[in-house]
């Protein structure tokens, strides 16, 4: 992790995008972004 609240979303090996997110804590806004992710993921 670069910066809190920045995560990739990756098809196999390659970034297709990203999610963003800020206005809490570092630790908040990381779990947000990882659970964004995660729900796009899912579908």
């Amino acid at each position: 992790m670069i910066f809190a609240g920045g995560v990739p979303i990756k098809v196999g090996e390659t970034v297709i995008g990203a999610v963003g997110v800020s206005g809490g804590t570092g630790k908040q806004d990381q779990g947000v972004a990882e659970a964004a992710a995660q729900a796009f993921a899912r579908g």
